[in-house]
């Protein structure tokens, strides 16, 4: 026991939070692609152990405190969110290896898998909840990188991977041209930006809605449909059950405009560019670890290039919502 870097690292998370003693060594759960998640299993019960993959530079940290305080004005405000554990975040060091750790109550259900009424009314009325936190003084996210940029990064590369984003890079483009044309005023918020089913949990109580990391600037037109999409598995009927719910509670109406997708586009392309950093080894992380961001980020460019083809179509829906 005493020799297994699990175990070990179960005592020290266990302690640095003060949860009591670990009965079991941390477990990895198959969730998130930025940081790392583990289940810590205590005298205490049973928690959300979260190993952070954190860049060493300051707008990290400003961007992740200001996720963390995100969450926390949501949870005032009544949406359900997991328990979260002080200190904000614990720096822990093991044979010369440091990580940063964040702890949550570990919250029992399952993801959601198909549409439902109920958790389209859900979706709708928790945006109109996190749609009320102005988010106009915020830093708004850095632009994003040129199709140039792409090419520089994949100089002197040469790999199965590199071969398939270099076939992908005409999606690259096609995005980046549809988020130059004009797009309607849009309403700044702080506020989650990636509610989809990976990042709620359906439990006795009710859905709780997990991953509060990549909380920040957003606008509340984007989010709607973004997530209007995402949890309505990309059907109309639950897609216009969220826009209908999302009014219902107060949400601001909204044009049948399709520059109003580019948030569902810049979401995708900006979560690529992070992930081939990944994979390219820019951040530090393991082979796996590489190897995992190569699989997402060619997943997010294939999403890209399909909703680019669907935009026309999504269209049509926001205009039957009318």
């Amino acid at each position: 026991m005493g020799e297994d870097p699990n175990w070990r690292w179960a005592e020290a998370v266990a302690a640095a939070f003060d949860v009591g003693r670990p009965v079991a060594p941390l477990a990895r759960v198959d969730a998130g692609i930025s940081h790392a998640v583990f289940h810590l299993h205590t005298g205490t019960g049973r928690y959300a152990a979260k190993r952070l993959n954190v860049v060493a530079e300051q707008w990290w940290w400003d961007a992740y405190h200001a996720a963390a305080d995100i969450e926390r004005a949501a949870s005032a405000d009544g949406v359900s969110v997991p328990e979260r554990l002080r200190p904000r975040v614990a720096e822990l060091a093991l044979d010369g290896i440091q990580h940063r750790w964040q702890l949550h109550r570990w919250c029992e259900g399952q993801n959601p898998t198909e549409p439902d009424d109920d958790l389209a009314d859900w979706t709708g009325a928790t945006l109109t909840v996190l749609h009320r936190r102005d988010g106009g003084t915020l830093t708004p996210q850095p632009c994003l990188y040129p199709l140039d940029a792409w090419h520089e990064w994949l100089r002197g590369h040469d790999t199965h991977f590199t071969q398939r984003i270099r076939r992908h890079l005409p999606t690259v483009a096609a995005a980046l041209a549809h988020l130059a044309r004009p797009s309607p005023q849009l309403t700044p918020v702080a506020s989650h930006r990636d509610i989809k089913d990976d990042n709620v949990l359906l439990t006795a109580t009710g859905p709780v809605l997990l991953d509060w990391d990549s909380a920040g600037p957003d606008s509340a037109e984007h989010e709607l449909l973004r997530s209007a999409l995402a949890m309505g598995f990309e059907q109309q009927r639950p897609f216009a059950r969220t826009i209908a719910a999302y009014r219902r509670a107060g949400g601001r109406p909204i044009a049948a405009d399709p520059a109003l997708f580019h948030g569902i586009v810049d979401g995708q392309l900006r979560t690529a560019e992070w992930l081939l950093w990944r994979a390219l080894g820019h951040r530090g992380d393991d082979p796996a670890g590489r190897a995992r961001a190569a699989t997402e980020c060619l997943a997010r460019l294939n999403g890209t290039a399909k909703s680019l083809r669907r935009i026309p179509e999504w269209t049509g829906w926001l205009t039957e919502c009318q």
